[in-house]
């Protein structure tokens, strides 16, 4: 049975923005600590310490850490979203979406924890969705097949965002520190060619054969 306190947190109004503390100013402080140090390091008091406040003053605005968290998915989210009209192609459009996506996920790490929690599912991520069934609409799927393509793209997003997620704490050169060129001649030679700027490069590769597959499967069945 759903939780009808925790669905309250996407009623409840926002305070006048002209107030020095509301929802918003909380909701950014959890999301830059977070950035900066992981989504276990938020807490209220550690938010209250960042923000020059009493913690009890944020449960004026935010009544539970898990109700914090889900408004800090959904901002994120926000970020995720095409503000502007998507290209009639649905290649373009869906690369658009992924792209966005991309970027967002690789900013605020913590969301790919985060967004597994229960309860993460709000207003923006709802828009989200809407706008990648949307980018499919011109290859006029059945309703089946639209989700599949969008949640295909999706995926490839999500799986790239989570293995960039951590580069400073899990690089190649800490997970294979004794790579002998002579004994593994392929690998050695994969190594010394990655750098951080790759990382955009290879998300677009791959995100070209993925839509590439799409094209094929469902665009142009039978070819």
């Amino acid at each position: 049975m759903p939780n009808r306190a925790s669905e309250l947190v996407w009623d409840k109004t926002k305070p006048a923005p002209g107030r020095k503390l509301n929802r918003d100013v909380v909701v950014g402080a959890a999301i830059a600590l977070a950035d900066r140090e992981g989504l276990n390091a938020v807490s209220v008091r550690r938010i209250a310490t960042d923000l020059g406040v009493r913690p009890m003053s944020l449960y004026t605005h935010i009544a539970t850490k898990d109700d914090l968290v889900r408004l800090m998915v959904d901002e994120v989210v926000g970020e995720i979203i095409v503000h502007e009209e998507l290209p009639e192609d649905w290649r373009a459009a869906l690369g658009r979406i992924a792209h966005s996506s991309h970027t967002a996920l690789a900013a605020h790490p913590w969301m790919l924890q985060a967004s597994t929690r229960p309860g993460t599912l709000g207003p923006n991520a709802l828009r989200h969705a809407e706008q990648l069934i949307a980018a499919v609409a011109p290859l006029q799927l059945d309703p089946a097949d639209a989700w599949a393509v969008a949640g295909i793209v999706n995926d490839y997003t999500l799986g790239h965002a989570l293995r960039i997620a951590h580069p400073a704490a899990d690089t190649e050169q800490q997970r294979y520190p004794t790579v002998d060129p002579a004994i593994f001649p392929h690998l050695a030679r994969a190594l010394r060619a990655r750098t951080p700027d790759r990382d955009d490069a290879t998300f677009t590769v791959g995100l070209d054969t993925v839509l590439d597959g799409i094209a094929r499967r469902f665009a142009h069945p039978g070819q």
